[in-house]
C-alpha cells in the first residue's frame, strides 16, 4: 500500500501524525481489506469500475467564509485545482462549504444557499473535467421545485454529476434550517469505485453507514463541520463538548468499508447574531477493519482564513473492502430484527425506566486460565458481569466446551445463583447450554434471591463460537430493581443490529461477557475527547460502540492477557462524560456507580430514538432475498416502494 499524507500549509503535528501512521503501517499493524452492489448514476451515466485499481483519496479542510457563497465557490474551485494537482483522485471537502454553518433560521441562510446543478456545480465541473478529479462535498441546498432547504453532499466527477445525499441524521442546529433528508442513503458507481456519502451528525446513528453497506457501498465519503465548546465556556454548558468526528471509526469498523471523513478547523463567526463555533480539525482515513490509517491534526481555536487549509490522504484499492463487508453483513439475521427495528417508535413508548437510580456495576477480571466462579460475588445490590464461559478453565477448544455443556438449571446455574444470593446483588455469567442435539452459548442472569431471572442464547456467532454453538432466536432485557438489565455476549456486539434491538427495547444496562482481550482497539484521538481519561489503544472497540450507539451502559467481565484487559464498564457518553474504565493490573474487578436511565448531555437513549429515521429502515430487516431487498439494493439509491 502506497501511504502518503499531502499538506497545502504543512504543520509540525499533521507531519507527526503521518509519521506515526507511516511506522503502524510498515510493522503491519493496520490491515487492508473488503463487498458487492449494483449502483447508479443521479444524473449521468457514470463508467462503474470494479475498484480493483490503487486509488488515492484525501480528506480535505476547507474554510468557507460566512456568508460569502460567490467567494466561497471561487475558493472552493481553487482547492480542488491544488488538491487535484498532487494527484487525488478522489477528495471529500466538509459540510456546508459555500455558505458556512453557523445561521439562526432560514430567512437568514436563505441568500447563501444554492440548488444542484447550480452555482457551485458549474464552477467546479469544468476543473473536474479537466483533471479528472471526482470529488463531494457538503452544500447548503435549496430544492428547485420545493423551495425547501437540505443539508446536502452532491458527488461530482468528470463527466458531470453523479448524485446526491441530503442529511438524515438532524442535530439541534440541523433542525433550525433543514428539512429531513428525502434521498435515502445512496451508493454511486464511479470510474474508481462505489462511493456513499454521509453527513456529520449521521454517524451518531449506525443505521445510515449500514444501509451504505447493504447497497455495496466500498468508500463512505463523511463530511462534517464538527464544533467543539469554545475555552472558558461555563461547566453546566460545556458538558455539551461532543466532537462528532470521534465517532467516526465505528462506519468502518462494523461495516467493512473505507472511510475518508472530512472535516474542518478555524473559528466561525456570525456577524448578525455575534456566536461562534470553533472547528478542531482532525480529519482521519479508516481502513475497512476499523484501522485509522492517516488523520489531520487536532487543533486549538484559531481565527484562519478562508479557502485551502490542508488536506491528508492515502492510497487504498476500493475493492479491498469488498470481502470484509460481505462477512461483515454475513453475520445479520434480519428475521430476528423485523419488525422492532422498522416499526417501533418513541416518545409514546411505556416500556422505558421511569425514574432515576444510583446502580453499582462490576466488570470482573480473571488472569490465569482458570475459572473462579466458585470465589466470584457481588456486592449488595451490584450488577457483577463474569467472563465468558464462566465455569470453564481457558484453552478447551471446541469440542471440549460441548463436552462440558449442560442443561438449565444445572451445575452452573446453581453456582451463579448461589453466589449472586450470597451477595445479595445480580451476577452474570454464560456457558454452554445443551438442548437436545444443539449446544447454545447462554448468558444468564442471576438475582439476590437466589434464582435464575433471565436467559439469553447468543443470537450473532463469532468465529470461534460458530464452532460449537448453535444460535439463539431473541434478545432478552430482564426488568429488576436496578433497571432494565439487556443480555449479550461480546460477540453479538459486533452486529449494529443487535445494539439497535436493545437500545429500541430500552435497555438502561447490558450485560455481556467477554474472554481475551479483542486487537481491535479504540484508535480516536485522545484530543477530540472532554473526559480524562480517554480509552484510545486500550479499550476494546466493539463494546466502547454499542454503548455510544445503543445509549446505555455496557458491563463486560473478561480475562487479562499482558498489558491488556477485556474487563470494562463502557458509558453511552465516553466523549462528553461517561468514563470508559477498564480493570487495573491485578484488580479483580473494575467497579463504578451511576444513573440509570443514563441522563444525557448532548443525547441520550430517548433523543436517540425520537431522532431516528425509521421510515428509511426497511431494509435492515428483509432478508437478502427479498424482492422488495433487491429492488431496493439495485436501485443503487433514492426510496424505494415496493408493490
Amino acid at each position: 500500500m502506497v501511504f502518503t499524507v499531502d499538506l497545502s500549509r504543512t504543520s509540525d503535528a499533521m507531519s507527526r501524525v503521518g509519521a506515526r501512521c507511516l511506522q503502524r503501517l510498515a510493522a503491519g499493524s493496520v490491515g487492508l481489506v473488503v463487498a458487492s452492489l449494483m449502483g447508479m448514476a443521479l444524473m449521468v451515466p457514470a463508467k462503474a469500475q470494479d475498484g480493483r485499481k490503487p486509488v488515492k483519496v484525501a480528506a480535505v479542510d476547507f474554510i468557507p467564509a460566512w456568508g460569502d457563497r460567490e467567494g466561497n465557490i471561487r475558493r472552493l474551485t481553487q482547492a480542488v485545482e491544488r488538491v487535484a494537482a498532487q494527484g487525488v483522485q478522489y477528495a471529500v471537502f466538509p459540510e456546508t462549504a459555500i455558505s458556512g454553518y453557523d445561521f439562526s433560521d432560514p430567512a437568514q441562510l436563505a441568500p447563501y444557499v444554492d440548488t444542484i446543478p447550480g452555482l457551485a456545480t458549474a464552477a467546479l465541473l469544468p476543473v473536474l473535467k479537466r483533471t479528472g478529479l471526482i470529488m463531494s462535498v457538503g452544500i447548503a441546498e435549496k430544492d428547485a421545485s420545493t423551495g425547501i432547504f437540505y443539508n446536502t453532499a452532491v458527488l461530482l466527477g468528470p463527466d458531470g454529476i453523479i448524485g446526491k445525499y441530503r442529511k438524515n441524521g438532524l442535530n439541534g442546529q440541523d433542525v433550525q434550517l433543514f428539512g429531513p433528508g428525502d434521498t435515502d442513503v445512496g451508493v454511486f458507481d464511479t470510474s474508481i469505485g462505489r462511493i456513499a456519502l454521509i453527513i456529520c451528525y449521521d454517524d451518531t446513528y449506525w443505521q445510515y453507514d449500514r444501509l451504505a453497506a447493504l447497497r455495496g457501498a466500498q468508500i463512505i465519503g463523511w463530511h462534517s463541520v464538527s464544533d467543539r465548546v469554545m475555552p472558558g465556556t461555563p461547566p453546566a454548558k460545556a458538558r455539551m463538548n461532543h466532537s462528532t468526528v470521534a465517532s467516526v471509526q465505528h462506519m468502518s469498523a462494523l461495516n467493512g468499508v473505507w472511510v475518508v471523513g472530512a472535516t474542518r478547523s478555524g473559528i466561525e463567526r456570525n456577524p448578525i447574531t455575534g456566536s461562534q463555533l470553533y472547528y478542531n480539525g482532525g480529519s482521519s482515513i479508516w481502513s475497512p477493519l476499523g484501522h485509522k490509517l492517516v488523520q489531520a491534526a487536532v487543533v486549538p481555536p484559531e481565527t484562519l482564513p478562508p479557502g485551502l487549509n490542508g488536506f491528508i490522504s492515502t492510497t487504498i484499492i476500493p475493492a479491498e473492502a469488498d470481502a470484509i463487508r460481505k462477512k461483515r453483513l454475513a453475520a445479520r439475521r434480519p428475521s430476528l430484527y423485523n419488525p422492532l427495528l422498522a416499526l417501533r417508535r418513541a416518545p409514546v413508548d411505556s416500556t422505558a425506566t421511569v425514574g432515576q437510580r444510583s446502580v453499582q456495576l462490576a466488570a470482573v477480571q480473571w488472569s490465569g486460565p482458570a475459572s473462579l466462579l466458585g470465589s466470584s460475588q457481588p456486592q449488595a445490590n451490584e450488577l457483577m458481569v463474569l467472563p465468558e464461559l464462566s465455569g470453564l478453565p481457558t484453552g478447551l477448544g471446541a469440542a471440549g466446551i460441548r463436552g462440558r455443556a449442560e442443561t438449565r438449571g444445572g451445575g452452573f446455574e446453581t453456582l451463579l445463583a448461589d453466589r449472586a444470593k450470597a451477595g445479595n446483588g445480580y451476577l452474570v455469567g454464560s456457558y454452554p447450554e445443551r438442548e437436545g442435539s444443539k449446544v447454545f452459548h447462554t448468558v444468564a442472569l442471576a438475582g439476590p434471591r437466589g434464582t435464575i431471572l433471565g436467559r439469553y442464547r447468543a443470537t450473532h456467532l463469532s468465529d470461534s463460537e460458530r464452532e460449537w454453538a448453535s444460535v439463539g432466536d431473541a434478545p432478552l432485557v430482564v426488568s429488576t430493581p436496578l433497571g432494565r438489565i439487556g443480555l449479550a455476549t461480546i460477540g453479538d456486539l459486533a452486529v449494529p443490529e443487535l445494539v439497535g434491538l436493545y437500545q429500541t427495547l430500552r435497555a438502561d444496562l447490558l450485560a455481556a461477557p467477554g474472554g481475551e482481550p479483542s486487537l481491535l482497539k479504540v484508535e480516536i484521538d485522545p484530543r477530540l475527547y472532554a473526559v480524562s481519561d480517554p480509552p484510545t489503544g486500550r479499550a476494546d472497540l466493539h463494546p466502547y460502540l454499542a454503548a455510544k450507539l445503543g445509549q446505555f451502559w455496557v458491563i463486560s467481565g473478561g480475562r487479562r492477557a499482558g498489558t491488556f484487559t477485556a474487563a470494562g464498564i463502557f458509558g453511552p457518553e465516553p466523549v462528553v462524560f461517561t468514563p470508559t474504565l477498564t480493570a487495573a493490573a491485578g484488580a479483580d474487578a473494575v467497579r463504578y456507580r451511576t444513573e440509570v436511565p443514563a441522563p444525557g448531555t448532548w443525547i441520550n437513549q430517548q433523543q436517540l430514538i425520537d431522532g431516528q429515521r425509521n421510515d428509511l429502515s426497511r431494509p435492515l430487516v428483509l432478508e437478502a432475498q427479498n424482492s422488495c431487498f433487491q429492488t431496493w439494493k439495485q436501485a443503487g439509491h433514492g426510496i424505494v416502494s415496493c408493490p
